[in-house]
């Protein structure tokens, strides 16, 4: 009996959840995040070309902004910024591609700066030294969690109970190196260079 407990509440929030969709009208679009990257004290930066692929996988309303930035030590941060459309498929967890670009995903960890919450990866490729990896999520109304789970609760949120679809931004950071203390001093510099 005890068994049947916790799959019958889960079955009745998800019903829940699905009836008041469906007794609601269609969710407007949230006015995107006005964030884009900028120039970098002590970095030397250039924009970066948004690839082929980006541009035809993801939906037509996706925008991107993509910059690599090098320190005096000629450490590189190649920096992207994606700002999801109507559809959820804009923004996904990067634990998603990063395998199926050739790396293989290690010591997962989650660190505060100045902040925000930022999820890192470790990134490694065979006769190749280890990179760096880190990313964040934020919404228009500012809202920000480096928890893809705490993301897709927020959405399912906002579009079940205020009629508002989100425009989730993503911003990663793959890094040359993976010391974390190099990583989290560049992110700590990157909080004050998207804007806003």
């Amino acid at each position: 009996m005890r068994a049947l407990v916790v799959p019958s509440v889960a079955f009745l929030l998800v019903a829940a959840v699905m009836v008041e969709q469906a007794r609601t009208p269609d969710p407007a679009l949230a006015e995107a995040p006005a964030a884009r990257l900028v120039e970098l004290p002590g970095y030397t930066s250039v924009p970066v070309e948004v690839g082929e692929a980006e541009l035809t996988v993801l939906p037509k309303d996706t925008r991107f902004d993509k910059r690599t930035y090098v320190d005096g030590m000629g450490r590189w941060f190649a920096v992207s910024l994606v700002v999801g459309g109507r559809s959820k498929s804009s923004i996904h967890r990067p634990e998603l591609c990063l395998p199926a670009q050739g790396f293989q995903m290690a010591a997962p960890r989650t660190v505060d700066v100045g902040g925000v919450s930022w999820h890192l990866v470790t990134l490694a490729r065979r006769d190749a030294p280890p990179l760096g990896f880190a990313y964040t999520f934020f919404n228009q109304t500012g809202f920000r969690t480096s928890s893809h789970v705490m993301r897709i609760l927020c959405d399912v949120w906002d579009r079940s109970f205020h009629g508002r679809i989100d425009r989730w931004a993503m911003l990663t950071v793959n890094a040359s190196t993976a010391d974390d203390a190099v990583v989290t001093a560049f992110l700590a510099k990157l909080r004050k260079g998207v804007v806003p």
